[in-house]
């Protein structure tokens, strides 16, 4: 069963660089997260700007003690909050940073791979041990059990990317492909 779904993997890796992509999300917020970056960076900027107008003003005696007290508490609270969400965005950007850089490195490997079909599908010892090579490659776990209802084995074979479809259930993960409810985890029995 594993060999097979090793030659679908590298037969069509685009199907599995797709379910890929869509399981971590889409490249195309990037744009809208640099905007909230550069939004939240300028109006942190402003308020910095506005702190040292009122400290000028309490130094050139246009303001108290107190009233620049409670300026410059109530602009700390903001800049901190502007620093939160300055950070916020940011570790979202690297999130989807990091996210697209995994889909590429996959993409990579999966092209490179691809390249070994015909040593997969070779009926040699060299042909065995690429395919058991392979097999170590994609799958990340392998658990046999019995079923209690009815005492028949059960393999669940789970794969680091997600089983590959069975032809003609590649559906949205809504409609259970394979990153889909079923084989969220990548497990197929």
């Amino acid at each position: 069963m594993a060999a097979a779904d090793v030659r679908r993997f590298l037969k069509d890796p685009g199907e599995v660089l797709e379910r890929l992509r869509l399981e971590l999300g889409d490249e195309g917020d990037t744009e809208e997260l640099d905007a909230r970056k550069a939004e939240q960076s300028k109006r942190l900027a402003t308020r910095q700007a506005e702190k040292d107008r009122y400290v000028r003003a309490y130094a050139q005696g246009y303001i108290s003690e107190d009233e620049l007290g409670v300026y410059l508490a109530d602009i700390k609270n903001q800049l901190d909050n502007l620093r939160l969400l300055l950070d916020s965005v940011e570790g979202e950007l690297s999130q989807k940073r990091e996210q697209a850089e995994i889909a590429d490195s996959s993409e990579a490997w999966l092209h490179a791979l691809q390249g070994r079909v015909a040593d997969v599908e070779d009926g040699t010892k060299e042909g065995f041990r690429a395919r058991r090579q392979l097999v170590r490659l994609l799958v990340a776990e392998v658990t046999v059990d019995k079923k209690p209802e009815n005492g028949e084995t059960e393999v669940r074979i789970t794969y680091r990317f997600g089983a590959p479809p069975t032809s003609g259930s590649a559906g949205p993960p809504s409609q259970g492909g394979m990153f889909g409810d079923a084989l969220k985890n990548g497990s197929r029995s």
